[in-house]
């Protein structure tokens, strides 16, 4: 099931989309997709929201994770319910992720 919100945004914002699209394989709703899939995960983004926060009530966290590219590449994405854990293994300044 897909939500279909209406967005209304100024023209700069349709104009760099419609750049976007131009530049690469992304469709309009990919890139728009994108945009909130990376922003939730983003510092910049959550001190905004911290700024427009109800006292009472707690921020959301994403539900996807970082490297599930196919969520915002999909619209019909569904999260696997026991995904893979990522193993870091950390061993003389060398960083291996696994998974």
């Amino acid at each position: 099931m897909s939500y279909r919100p209406t967005v209304r945004y100024p023209d700069m914002y349709k104009e760099y989309v419609e750049k976007v699209f131009q530049a690469t394989t992304l469709d309009r709703n990919q890139i728009i997709r994108l945009a909130l899939f990376v922003a939730a995960h983003s510092d910049e983004y959550k001190a905004i929201l911290k700024n427009h926060q109800t006292a009472d009530v707690p921020l959301p966290r994403p539900d996807w994770r970082k490297d599930e590219e196919r969520c915002w590449k999909d619209q019909n994405y569904s999260k696997k319910l026991n995904p893979a854990p990522i193993k870091i293994i950390e061993q003389g300044g060398i960083k291996i992720v696994i998974g």
